[in-house]
């Protein structure tokens, strides 16, 4: 595979990349790269950790790209997720959220044996470099920076924000350096970490990164699209950030190990006004699953529909789905089925791992914790 050819897959269906010419030049020079990319444990997997997240993997997975997962534990008790209880924290991570990630990579023919999953139990444990790194880092971001960033965590700057809060974004970049990461992944919600990893990765000493020619550099960071929730915007909110699925939103999300069932009736009930292209998850769904962010697909989108209403008739670029739903010869109703039936077939070997007996007990437990700490669903 070319040079150009791995850019390709490791930069499409994103947002943004930070910095491409950095990117290329580790590329041409044999750099081996090495990816992350960290959750908290805060809830059922969705579609925009399960398809965005797990199929931008398997972008990396193609390019060569050594794919790690960071099951942040200590962030998510820290953010206070799972009403901040350890124990449950680290029982969801094995025994759910692990299984939901496993479940999503099926979708796109990426085994768990590709991937390295890490905890942040077994990367801080005995690790005094770690440690030392987290308080250099420390040392080059300034308070009113940290506070700016606490974003990350879903959070906003105010001036009743506890110590938990502060140690967050600094932990989160020395994340990056303690796993040797030059390939930073994620939404653009942590756009403000990695921004930070790269103005700090050059000051530090104890724990540097460098190319395959000993030189210090930054990590790269790549920012994937967000995927919209299915309610679509509220009074105000017209703004992607507001847009973007959540587990905390009632009727947002379609999760992977959703029946089939489950997955056409909420989709039947997503926002998708006619003609409506800005703020429609119908359209942002066509463009960032179904075309992956690349405006044509060779599989297309078919869409079943009588003969009076213009019979059947297939997508394979974007362009044609949005001109024909713009002029209403496509109806919201029959972009909804096609997408439905889309998603049941690709979320299909999902539901299939959450048949497994651990699987399926997992997520059976993990919804009586939600309930107890007044989550979703």
């Amino acid at each position: 595979m070319t040079v150009d050819e791995r850019l390709k897959l490791i930069t499409r269906n994103c947002q943004e990349v930070l910095v491409e010419k950095e990117l290329k030049e580790l590329l041409g020079n044999g750099t081996e790269l090495k990816h992350y990319i960290g959750f908290e444990i805060s809830g059922m997997v969705h579609l925009g950790t399960g398809l965005i997240s797990m199929g931008k993997i398997a972008d990396f997975v193609k390019a060569g790209v050594k794919c790690q997962i960071f099951l942040a534990d200590f962030h998510s008790y820290l953010n206070n997720k799972l009403g901040g209880n350890w124990e449950n924290i680290r029982w969801a991570t094995e025994n759910y959220f692990k299984e939901g990630l496993i479940a999503s990579l099926k979708c796109f023919g990426v085994d768990e044996s590709q991937i390295e999953f890490i905890t942040g139990k077994e990367l801080y444990t005995d690790n005094i470099v770690h440690w030392e790194t987290f308080m250099e880092v420390g040392k080059h971001v300034t308070l009113s920076r940290n506070l700016r960033s606490i974003s990350i965590m879903g959070k906003m700057q105010g001036k009743d924000v506890d110590m938990a809060t502060l140690f967050y974004p600094p932990l989160q970049v020395a994340d990056i350096f303690t796993m040797g990461v030059n390939l930073a992944h994620a939404g653009t919600d942590q756009r403000k970490a990695h921004v930070i990893a790269r103005q700090v990765a050059k000051k530090l000493i104890i724990n540097p990164l460098k190319n395959a020619k000993g030189k210090v550099i930054a990590p790269i960071a790549i920012h994937q699209n967000l995927i919209a929730g299915l309610s679509g915007p509220t009074t105000g909110e017209n703004s992607e950030e507001s847009l973007k699925m959540s587990k905390s939103k009632p009727g947002s999300a379609i999760f992977v190990h959703d029946t089939a069932d489950e997955i056409r009736e909420k989709v039947k009930k997503a926002y998708g006004p006619p003609k409506e292209i800005e703020f429609n998850p119908l359209i942002n769904w066509m463009e960032n699953l179904v075309f992956w962010g690349e405006g044509e697909s060779k599989d297309g989108l078919k869409v079943k529909r009588a003969e009076r209403f213009g019979g059947d008739v297939s997508y394979y670029k974007i362009a044609d789905l949005i001109d024909d739903y713009k002029s209403e010869k496509l109806h919201p109703m029959d972009l909804k089925s096609a997408l439905s039936e889309w998603l049941v077939e690709k979320l299909e070997p999902a539901r299939k791992h959450f048949e497994s007996e651990k699987a399926k007990k997992g997520l059976e437990k993990m919804r009586k914790l939600m309930l107890s700490s007044q989550g979703t669903k």
